[in-house]
């Protein structure tokens, strides 16, 4: 089992010493470190996401560029963007060129996105947003993958142009997807090379697996090396990580989310890998 931590982007993370609280973590063995999104938050607070409208949320991917050149070997990983809301070529030379500075280790999670305040916001429509969100899927593939490229969708249209850095893999970056509803897991075993769930108890998990497998199966696709992470609302045991474990998640990500620096080195501390008997 491996774990990582989730929160690397808000609260008190959301500071200049977020650097040396990443590297202190990957002294600690966690293997890889996870930030939100939410472009903007619903003032006055509303019941989702249950979040003040003040709470302190930086760019995931600038915030990913910042915590690449305080660390050496740690994933950094998106959990999630919202790639619906994003402009797809824009989106593609952020992840691209946080890949590369990083060596690598970028892990792109992404997902449709769920508050219409922020589609309001960003000026996106709301209908057909996971037709919108498969297209913009297939346009950062043709970015970083083809040769010269090019597409043609409905909410994507460009050809005779290229971008450079590409990812340092040849595919790009990993895709992980996010959603629990049957159309989202069923996307990730399409798509993704990962599924990120939040708060799912272990059989709530294994359910979500059956789906992926099963959808995969169907269409033929083999998910050798397919990555199950998951955030847990529970404190961790060895018998919780256990269960986990048999329902077939691959990587549990502990929420280090607090108001303050000393807060979250108290959480990274007290959850670390080697405390839970995981090195």
């Amino acid at each position: 089992m491996k774990l990582g931590f989730f929160g690397a982007n808000v609260g008190g993370m959301v500071s200049r010493q977020a650097g040396e609280v990443a590297a202190h973590a990957e002294g600690l063995g966690y293997q890889s470190l996870w930030v939100g999104e939410h472009l903007v938050l619903p003032s006055p607070r509303q019941p989702k996401p249950p979040l003040d409208p003040d709470w302190p949320m930086a760019d995931p991917l600038v915030t990913l560029g910042y915590l690449a050149a305080h660390t050496e070997r740690i994933q950094l990983c998106t959990g999630i963007v919202a790639a619906t809301l994003r402009q797809p070529v824009q989106l593609a030379k952020e992840a691209a060129t946080v890949d590369v500075l990083s060596d690598g280790r970028l892990v792109l999670g992404v997902g449709v996105g769920y508050l219409d305040l922020e589609y309001q916001a960003m000026g996106v429509p709301a209908d057909r947003r996971r037709a919108r969100f498969r297209e913009h899927l297939h346009a950062l593939q043709a970015l970083w993958t083809m040769k010269e490229p090019v597409f043609h969708g409905d909410f994507v249209w460009f050809d005779g142009i290229d971008a450079h850095p590409r990812p340092v893999r040849p595919e790009g970056p990993p895709l992980v997807l996010g959603g629990k509803a049957t159309v989202a897991l069923q996307d990730a075993a399409e798509f993704g090379s990962g599924w990120y769930g939040f708060g799912h108890t272990p059989d709530e998990a294994a359910r979500a697996r059956a789906v992926i497998f099963q959808h995969a199966e169907k269409i033929g696709r083999d998910l050798a090396g397919f990555e199950i992470t998951l955030t847990p609302r529970a404190r961790l045991s060895l018998e919780l990580i256990d269960q986990y474990r048999a329902a077939g998640v691959t990587q549990l990500v502990v929420s280090i989310e607090a108001d303050t620096l000393d807060g979250v080195r108290r959480r990274l501390d007290y959850n670390a890998p080697g405390q839970l008997g995981l090195l």
